[in-house]
């Protein structure tokens, strides 16, 4: 699955698990949760094979005991989508289960990516998020300056700079791929407005920071009001 399933159901997995748990997740957290697996690009000039250790429940369930352990319900929670990643994956494409002890035993149900039922599953996703946000205040991050909205920029960076790694490595021309397909294209447009709402909810998060660094000159320079003043 690409970046944009990934990380519009961790969201809906994140945010609903910690309801439930009677905790909360931040937006920023929620997107990203999901997208950590896919980290290991980050890493493969150092020779760590992408889809391999970060994909497989012998590495992924001892750090989600450790989150649980340490974070609680909210570790908890922000594990539920991390675990995400990996049934996304294993939906439309397959994962190494059990690697590196059994390298070759992949499990998935292949449906296809790109394909219809990809394009649906994140396209899908993607909808449920904007319901959601509407639903539990969220959307109020790319509405209404907050220091919040500057937090999003972890999810987008991440989002944008492994999709061009993950191209780069593998001379991927990605504007053409992009838009090769009808479903690649579908899940672009997804990815470019996923991308904008968050940029939007950055916008917001630096006019929250502006406005408060000039009210803590004014107030350096006015100083403290005395009582009766």
């Amino acid at each position: 699955m690409f970046l944009l399933g990934h990380s519009c159901w961790s969201y809906l997995f994140s945010k609903t698990s910690a309801r439930q748990l009677r905790t909360s997740v931040p937006a920023y957290l929620a997107l990203l949760a999901g997208v950590l697996p896919d980290f290991d690009i980050y890493f493969q000039p150092l020779g760590l094979v992408h889809h391999t250790y970060t994909h497989s429940l012998l590495v992924i369930i001892p750090v989600v005991v450790l989150l649980t352990y340490f974070l609680g319900r909210f570790g908890l929670a922000f594990s539920i989508g991390i675990l995400s990643h990996l049934l996304a994956d294993s939906l439309v494409g397959s994962i190494p289960l059990l690697y590196p002890v059994y390298p070759g035993w992949n499990v998935g149900l292949n449906l296809g990516i790109p394909s219809l039922a990809d394009t649906v599953l994140e396209m899908g996703a993607f909808g449920l998020v904007i319901v959601y946000a509407l639903f539990n205040g969220d959307y109020k991050l790319v509405l209404k300056p907050s220091r919040d909205g500057l937090l999003l920029g972890i999810p987008l960076v991440a989002i944008d700079t492994l999709t061009l790694l993950f191209a780069g490595d593998r001379n991927i021309p990605l504007v053409a791929f992009a838009f090769s397909r009808k479903a690649l294209t579908a899940i672009t447009i997804g990815h470019i407005l996923l991308s904008g709402i968050l940029a939007l909810g950055v916008l917001q998060g630096l006019i929250w920071y502006f406005r408060t660094r000039a009210r803590s000159k004014v107030q350096a320079v006015v100083g403290p009001s005395s009582p009766g003043s």
